[in-house]
């Protein structure tokens, strides 16, 4: 995991610069979601990268909203957060109503600790991954443009892709298996507002997996390849998320 926090710690501007914008819009899909009404709720958003299910569960009338992530440098200040483990938090039983996994469970080679976790904390959750077999061009476009200034797939990037892809079946396995007694999960389609080629570089260029890497080119190198990414992605289609969302209190 310490791979994977420094990858995310060092991506922390860029991503807010370009994948958060795209999050923002699948977080508030997520909530739609919720399992508990949200105004008023005390709400955990767990696995938070730059809180952006947590500012929407304000927006919609939480009554507290906290943040945990594994990378300190993703969390953005004005709310009250920890640096933890999803499979380890530091609250008390039932110290919220919700907890909100956004893209945290496909992290994880067993998703159940982190389910129980969020259980043992609040008496619902919400989260979300993708689809199995959910991709888009530019991923593959972008990627081959960076291979060619030396970009290497990071190993703890390559494990994760290569897990076994959960359904929904598999998904509301787990979640009954921890006890929870109503479980949903339903596949959503989000329109990310992605759809220049601009947007679409800045997406990949902000992932924890590609931002390190980026860093270490000069201003001018930089300039190059984006300047050749922006070109390849050139006419490929808007980024419509397909995910699976998971509702169980």
């Amino acid at each position: 995991m310490s791979d994977i926090r420094s990858a995310y710690d060092a991506a922390a501007p860029a991503w807010r610069d370009g994948p958060a914008r795209a999050y923002a819009r699948m977080a508030a899909a997520l909530l739609d979601h919720a399992p508990v009404p949200l105004a008023g709720a005390r709400v955990l958003d767990v696995g938070a990268g730059s809180c952006v299910a947590a500012l929407e569960a304000r927006r919609r009338g939480a009554a507290l909203v906290a943040a945990t992530d594994l990378a300190a440098g993703m969390l953005v200040p004005g709310l009250p957060a920890a640096v933890a483990d999803a499979r380890a938090l530091p609250f008390g039983d039932g110290a919220f109503d919700l907890v909100v996994q956004g893209f945290v469970l496909n992290h994880l080679a067993d998703p159940v600790p982190a389910l129980a976790e969020a259980r043992r904390v609040a008496g619902a959750v919400a989260a979300s991954t993708f689809d199995p077999g959910w991709e888009h061009p530019a991923k593959a476009v972008v990627d081959a443009v960076l291979a060619e200034a030396g970009f290497v797939v990071p190993d703890w990037y390559v494990a994760m892709q290569n897990r076994s892809p959960r359904g929904a079946s598999s998904w509301r396995a787990a979640a009954l298996g921890t006890g929870y007694r109503s479980v949903d999960v339903v596949p959503v389609e989000v329109a990310t507002g992605l759809d220049t080629p601009q947007d679409l570089v800045d997406w990949r260029w902000g992932m924890a997996h590609v931002a390190p890497f980026l860093a270490t080119l000069s201003p001018a190198r930089r300039a190059e390849h984006r300047a050749r990414a922006e070109e390849a992605v050139t006419g490929l289609p808007p980024v419509v998320v397909a995910m699976l969302v998971l509702s169980a209190r």
